[in-house]
């Protein structure tokens, strides 16, 4: 029949404590990396964004300035359209941050455009925001005269008194290499991540995917978020319905928007790489920590094995003495060394009452003087501490005269009966002859001894006898602690104070006290 031994108790408890402890840490270790990670990467989005909005305001402002330069010189020859041109074409060729470049007048006809051959001279601007506002402004994205996708940079012509002339503007061609593009796509960001910038419409000026650019995106919260607040970051879908890690800022010069974000699962799926790294690191640990629990376990369990396997013979002749030759080695399997050997020994015992008990006297039943010697022997050998009670049934004599022996034996059965009922099983109540008992109590103090005897002669006091009727006995209680005395002078002190009840009146206990008899009074 399989065992379940400590050892695999002790190796199973550990193991279940170790995936449980591992578990529980790696649950911890992901949940506080994944925040971690998440707040990094919203954080890193969100200062990427505010940069790019910050270089991308700078450049706006840049060409504002230089179309201020420009239309403070074409206000003092706004009636030269040649001279105009010829300026416009200057600041087109100064730099790539135009894609073309017109002026207007106050009604706003064209009557000047560079290059050449867009062939727009002459016709109205598509937008009269400029000519309303007149103030620098930067458009929404717009489809131009020419048919592109075109965001357009503004400012108004004055002349020297004041006077509003028209406006120049410049225009970025958004499906085209631009000074976006430049902005943007130059400056690093993570693969994986996307960055777009979006205008008030809700149209993307700029997208890592140029397919995208021109799309007006009408239900997403993080575009929401990028054209209202100035910076800040958000973890949600987005149009595709993937979740994104988003950061965002507006630009202050155009009331654009530009947002930075990576996919969620790209941040997990590093964190998942770094687990599976944790884990694999780990296992020469695990492996060693294993071992160790083992060699610990079979340290622990040997000495209690061997424990066991000898409680299994607690009557071989000799198994005390191998008990006492196991190594224990700590102070658990010592006391249980301890306590085994003591149980051996009071299994013994228990052998012993129970021979005693098949000594017993024939007509009460109790146990007979042999068997109390015996059973003194043992206790006298293991050190058992014990009290005594001698009895005696007063005036005993007069009932065999005066009622006949068979009333007599029936009164002898009687008292052996309540004896008895009033004590416990481990009790040895014995005949020692004719009317008189001697009660042995293991363990018991003379207190404990005092109440019992009491208890004792109430009970045959009050318990009637048939052809007796009621009849009395009188108790003498000492006690034994040890090797302090010899056993004999305690059962002799004990019927000294038998004889000490008898003599001053009988139906009373008289107990052992500081070396000094000492006298239950009769209640009553």
């Amino acid at each position: 029949m399989h065992k379940l031994t400590l050892r695999t108790l002790i190796l199973l408890f550990a193991l279940a404590s170790a995936i449980a402890t591992l578990i529980n840490a790696f649950l911890v270790t992901y949940t506080v990396q994944k925040r971690a990670l998440v707040e990094t990467a919203l954080e890193s989005n969100r200062a990427y964004a505010a940069k790019l909005a910050e270089i991308i305001n700078d450049n706006l402002n840049s060409d504002l300035a230089r179309l201020r330069y420009s239309a403070t010189l074409m206000g003092q020859s706004f009636n030269d359209p040649a001279q105009m041109a010829r300026e416009a074409r200057r600041l087109l060729r100064q730099d790539s941050s135009f894609s073309s470049l017109l002026v207007a007048d106050h009604e706003g006809v064209v009557i000047a455009a560079e290059p050449a051959d867009l062939n727009i001279v002459g016709k109205t601007l598509r937008s009269l925001d400029p000519l309303v506002e007149k103030r620098p402004l930067v458009s929404p994205a717009f489809f131009s005269i020419a048919g592109n996708l075109v965001v357009f940079l503004s400012y108004p012509i004055r002349n020297d008194a004041g006077e509003y002339l028209g406006v120049i503007g410049g225009t970025i061609h958004l499906n085209k290499s631009n000074s976006l593009h430049d902005i943007i796509g130059k400056h690093f960001h993570r693969d994986a991540s996307s960055v777009y910038l979006v205008d008030q419409s809700r149209r993307l000026l700029y997208h890592t995917d140029p397919d995208r650019i021109g799309e007006q995106i009408n239900d997403n919260a993080i575009i929401d978020a990028a054209l209202n607040s100035d910076n800040g970051t958000l973890q949600a879908g987005n149009s595709q319905g993937i979740e994104m890690l988003a950061g965002y800022a507006r630009v202050p010069q155009s009331q654009w928007g530009i947002v930075v974000q990576q996919p969620l699962h790209n941040v997990l799926s590093t964190l998942q790489e770094l687990m599976h790294r944790l884990i694999i690191g780990m296992i020469p640990m695990c492996v060693i920590g294993l071992s160790l629990i083992w060699w610990v376990a079979s340290r622990i369990s040997r000495p209690l094995r061997k424990l066991a396997d000898y409680a299994q013979q607690p009557d071989t002749a000799d198994n005390i003495q191998r008990i006492e030759q196991v190594d224990a080695g700590y102070y658990e399997a010592v006391q249980l060394k301890r306590a085994l050997i003591t149980g051996v020994r009071l299994l013994q015992t228990r052998i012993g009452q129970l021979n005693v008990q098949a000594q017993s006297d024939a007509l009460t039943g109790l146990a007979n003087r042999r068997a109390m010697d015996e059973t003194l022997t043992l206790w006298q050998e293991t050190g058992r501490p014990f009290a005594v009670l001698a009895a005696d049934i007063d005036h005993f004599k007069r009932i065999n005269d005066q009622f006949g022996h068979d009333v007599g034996d029936l009164t002898l059965k009687s008292v052996a009966t309540s004896l008895r009922q009033c004590l416990r099983s481990a009790d040895l109540p014995c005949r020692v002859g004719g009317e008189e008992f001697l009660i042995l109590l293991p363990d018991a103090s003379l207190a404990v001894a005092a109440d019992v005897a009491e208890r004792i002669r109430a009970t045959i006091a009050a318990t009637p006898i048939e052809g007796a009727g009621h009849v009395n006995i009188s108790l003498g209680v000492a006690h034994w602690h040890g090797h302090q005395e010899t056993q004999s002078a305690v059962l002799k002190r004990a019927d000294e104070l038998l004889y000490t009840a008898k003599r001053t009146g009988r139906n009373r206990v008289v107990v052992q006290k500081a070396n000094t008899p000492m006298e239950v009074p009769e209640p009553g």
